[in-house]
């Protein structure tokens, strides 16, 4: 077992004051089979200018696929929304036993595939790519089809920012050949979900500092497994996760809504590092 911290924090910069703001976010590990919350807190806060800060009161509780949310209101103008959302987990390897419902085999809006991936999912074979830290492991027949997607998948993307948003779908980042976390992690569950491999989407923090990231979990003989297509790794420890669903708009860490025409500006600063 191995032991984490992370810290994750954000600040929400608004060009002219807003108000009557309600928000939701997922930014709080919640306790899975290979990982323990050992402690979590959280703070949210708003400012009326550079030098009045005020806590918001938060309210804890789980979404529909049981990851943990925290949401709260806050009526009067502000100017920045702040998120310092900070803890320990305790983590055995990435396994969680359990089942897969059937909406894991159905595609979404954003990870429709097209004849184009569906082409290049029948011309992946078993064992075609090699994934990092799977060659101790053992599983059953979905196990190394989905590694193999998942090479061929890292193989074919390229790590480019800027060129995708949170809308762009998997045929569209697929066919682009580039994009971000969020776009190598859609394109995966296209294709697994083509192989008949239920396959979820899954975010949260890795080791290092950074922003946040996404991945896939699998499911395999009664386990969900996590894969990286970003780094081309299954994935076993130094993983925070804070949210599962169907893709990433299952998946948002800030969502709200806000009274003023204010343009936002979001800063962002993420660390886990090992205790």
């Amino acid at each position: 077992m191995k032991q984490f911290f992370y810290r994750y924090e954000s600040h929400i910069h608004f060009s002219s004051p807003v108000s009557a703001h309600s928000w939701l976010l997922r930014c709080v590990p919640k306790s899975e089979p290979f990982q323990q919350v050992e402690r979590a807190l959280l703070r949210a806060s708003v400012a009326q200018d550079d030098e009045n800060e005020f806590v918001l009161p938060v309210s804890d509780g789980l979404d529909a696929f049981g990851n943990a949310v925290q949401t709260g209101y806050v009526a009067g103008a502000h100017v920045r929304f702040s998120i310092v959302s900070e803890g320990v987990v305790r983590q055995t390897p990435y396994r969680i036993c359990g089942t897969a419902h059937g909406m894991f085999l159905a595609h979404t809006a954003l990870t429709l595939p097209d004849e184009d991936m569906k082409r290049f999912a029948a011309q992946v074979g078993k064992g075609d790519f090699a994934v990092a830290d799977a060659s101790e492991e053992i599983g059953g027949p979905a196990f190394a089809k989905a590694l193999s997607l998942c090479g061929a998948v890292h193989a074919r993307m390229s790590y480019v920012p800027g060129v995708t948003t949170v809308n762009t779908t998997a045929a569209q980042a697929f066919a682009l050949g580039q994009g971000v976390c969020q776009d190598y992690a859609h394109v995966l569950l296209a294709l697994l979900r083509l192989c008949g491999i239920p396959a979820r989407y899954a975010c949260g923090y890795l080791v290092g500092e950074g922003a946040s990231h996404a991945w896939v979990e699998f499911f395999d003989q009664g386990v969900w497994r996590g894969l990286d297509p970003t780094n081309n790794r299954l994935l076993r420890y130094g993983c925070i996760k804070v949210a599962h669903g169907r893709d990433s708009a299952d998946c948002s860490v800030n969502r709200g809504v806000f009274s003023g025409p204010a343009a936002q500006r979001n800063t962002l600063d993420i660390k886990v590092e090992q205790a």
